[in-house]
């Protein structure tokens, strides 16, 4: 994990402020557009609470430039010693599977609840929170306030270059009484980086995950497949799935069935339309989506437990009867009992090779 030591710079005098004003039970959540120092401002707080004894946690919800965890995920750590700066433990990880906002609000939304409560059962005295630099426009006004009408925090930091953020600051003024709202201006010493710096990094970072990773096969009984294709009804039966193979000629490795609804995965497709409007008359549903296999691959995945976070990130590499084949660095599946699909899309070196629109 990357390191969080502060290196020697000079400090803005409304950053000692800051920490000045902190008291035990805070919560800092910090807004700000990409390239502003959000990142900068969190590690000279954390690392000023550990020089002064003091425990602080932190939750890192920027799934495109994380500074703890993995990308797609929103992680937290807690720290109360130079050890900790210096090699973060994850406390917990939950998987959102982009690295954007778009598409993932509500998932957002709760990502950042449950990892925050989590982190508090650790005790911390502080706790800080990183946020994505989707600040502009309704969607985006709109998930901030969720996110902190629902962590309830104790101060808002909120570095902006014009009045980006006034909109948001604004709507927090008139709906929480006793909430601290701080404006700053970016810091002199940020550097803004590139697109193609931001895709090395997430790349860098996956391809250090992805290393040491080999396939590992799943049975699907023991398991709930979600998000994305997964998730609206049961699974149906191989012997279900091996008559509808030999009725359509088409090899069915999975498939649900809701009320009116059913998905299906193929592996020799054809003429995807054609063979919907064939099984339809079959299965008698309004609804009838057939997934070739091939759209899956590469999709990223989450390997979850039962409490609602993920053990480790995964690579979708097949699927066969009852079985699902997932590419990651875990040597024991026997605690996962979700596997959650995500739209990014990765080749094991960690390159990004596209999104899958669902």
């Amino acid at each position: 994990m990357h390191s969080l030591m502060l290196t020697d710079s000079k400090v803005p005098r409304e950053w000692l402020s800051i920490m000045e004003d902190l008291r035990v039970g805070d919560i800092v959540f910090v807004l700000g557009a990409s390239d502003t120092g959000k990142t900068t401002l969190i590690k000279f707080l954390i690392n000023e609470c550990v020089k002064k004894g003091k425990r602080i946690a932190f939750v890192d919800s920027d799934i495109g430039q994380t500074s703890i965890g993995l990308p797609t995920t929103i992680s937290s750590s807690v720290f109360s010693s130079i050890e900790d700066l210096k090699s973060p433990k994850i406390n917990s990880l939950f998987f959102i599977g982009s690295t954007s906002p778009h598409g993932n609000l509500l998932q957002m939304a709760v990502g950042v609840k449950k990892t925050t409560e989590s982190v508090l059962r650790q005790r911390p005295e502080v706790v800080v929170i990183d946020t994505t630099g989707f600040v502009h426009g309704p969607a985006a006004t709109e998930l901030k306030y969720q996110k902190i009408s629902l962590v309830q925090p104790s101060h808002v930091i909120a570095i902006q270059r014009e009045a980006e953020l006034e909109p948001l600051l604004r709507l927090l003024s008139n709906s929480f009484e006793s909430l601290r709202i701080i404006r700053l201006n970016p810091s002199l010493d940020v550097r803004a980086r590139s697109f193609e710096e931001r895709l090395a990094n997430r790349e860098r970072r996956f391809a250090r995950y992805f290393s040491r990773s080999s396939i590992l096969k799943i049975e699907l009984g023991n398991v709930s497949l979600r998000r994305g294709y997964f998730g609206g009804g049961l699974p149906i039966s191989s012997s279900r799935l091996y008559e509808i193979s030999k009725i359509f000629g088409a090899d069915f490795l999975y498939g649900e069935e809701g009320k009116d609804e059913a998905l299906f995965i193929v592996r020799s497709p054809g003429y995807i339309p054609a063979l919907v409007s064939k099984v339809q008359g079959f299965i008698q549903k309004s609804s009838i989506r057939i997934v070739p296999l091939g759209d899956l691959e590469g999709v990223i995945v989450g390997l979850g437990n039962k409490g609602g976070f993920v053990l480790g990130l995964g690579i979708f590499s097949g699927m066969e009867e009852g079985v699902i084949s997932i590419l990651t660095p875990l040597r024991d599946v026997s605690r996962v009992k979700t596997i959650t699909f995500g739209t990014l899309k990765l080749e094991p070196s960690g390159k990004e090779v596209g999104k899958l629109s669902y």
